[in-house]
């Protein structure tokens, strides 16, 4: 067996490697040929000799560098890879070749192992952006929300607000309001993504129950329908983005708090509001915590029930701590929001004027 060190691997070219194995295999053919000589069989020694060693002693003439190719292949990696990958997409002739080389680049600190099976790597990303603090405005976004949320928290750019609710709550209806009431907001049109079951009729229909100029609302809102791959792809920054609704994967349901995650990494100093399915009576979204660790303000939508569960900003001077505080609701024509009563903590139930309850629907 040929040695390599980590120095002699990184030079190598494809015709260096071809050559390593050929005086491999030429040295385990001499010994299968001297056992043929020892028979004594002439015969049987030339026709050992002829298809045998002699094939094996032809040189290739490749010149392609394998090394460099794996090297550029890490460079321009996305997340995570397999051997599987760099097999298919490079054609390695040799994978014992393509194992010792993404070991040596793995010794190297650019690329490490990925738990959860054999042969996945992930690529190190060792850049890091300075963050200009004191370039900060500090102003805050001139968004409004459904219920008068914007007067409950302060929200600033680079924003995540999450909204949880189960089935037929409210939660496309908190979607599409949020959308009316900010025309023009950032001087860039909304993108509104649509991820629920509602297609174009239904959407379109939607929108006339509300009585919504549809001839203004196209102008100031694009609809996109998710069809499938990463979501956060289609997150363009620095816009009010809203997403209607993320629905869970129950084979990885931990995965949508990554991919709130790589949402809150795309859009900027815009704003996003990302409605979630939720389990009824739950305050957060399936895949518990993890989806309320990424958004700065979270909603719980229940029947006829609102609750702020997470407000990471507010003005102490104007409001108290809005986290837990509820608000009963009611929905008319499709989308619009009717309070019945002001934002409050349950304990102060008893001191909060209350608005005519036409509709029966007040909590004792």
């Amino acid at each position: 067996m040929v040695k390599t060190t980590d120095a002699d691997l990184s030079k190598m070219t494809q015709k260096d490697w071809d050559t390593m194995k050929e005086i491999e295999s030429i040295e385990q053919k001499t010994l299968s040929l001297l056992d043929t000589i020892k028979t004594g069989d002439i015969k049987a020694i030339h026709k050992h000799i002829e298809i045998d060693f002699l094939p094996t002693v032809q040189k290739h003439n490749t010149e392609r560098n394998i090394a460099n190719e794996v090297r550029d292949f890490i460079k321009n990696a996305n997340g995570e890879f397999t051997n599987l990958d760099v097999d298919r997409e490079l054609n390695i002739p040799d994978k014992r070749y393509r194992s010792k080389l993404l070991n040596l680049i793995e010794k190297e600190g650019k690329i490490e192992k990925v738990s959860g099976g054999h042969g996945r790597w992930r690529k190190v990303n060792k850049v890091r952006h300075l963050m200009k603090w004191w370039e900060a405005t500090g102003q805050l976004s001139d968004i409004k929300l459904p219920l008068g949320i914007h007067e409950q928290c302060q929200i600033y750019g680079h924003t995540m607000i999450g909204v949880a609710g189960d089935g037929g709550v409210g939660k496309s209806a908190f979607c599409l309001n949020a959308a009316t009431i900010n025309y023009g907001i950032f001087g860039e049109k909304i993108d509104y993504i649509l991820c629920a079951e509602m297609g174009p009729v239904r959407y379109h229909k939607r929108l006339e129950k509300g009585e919504v100029d549809t001839d203004e609302f196209r102008k100031y809102v694009d609809v996109f329908e998710y069809r499938g791959g990463y979501l956060y792809d289609m997150i363009r920054p620095d816009r009010l983005t809203i997403i209607d609704y993320i629905t869970p994967n129950f084979d990885a349901i931990w995965k949508i708090g990554e991919t709130l995650e790589k949402i809150n990494d795309r859009i900027g100093e815009g704003v996003v509001v990302v409605a979630m399915q939720k389990k009824q009576g739950m305050d957060f979204g399936y895949g518990g915590d993890f989806t309320n660790m990424v958004p700065s303000v979270s909603i719980a939508l229940n029947d006829g029930l609102a609750k702020i569960t997470k407000a990471k900003e507010y003005d102490d001077e104007k409001v108290s701590d809005p986290k837990g505080k509820i608000m009963l609701f009611r929905i008319r024509k499709g989308f619009h929001f009717d309070t019945l009563d002001q934002w409050h903590h349950k304990s102060d139930m008893d001191n909060v004027p209350k608005t005519p309850d036409p509709w029966g629907i007040r909590r004792a």
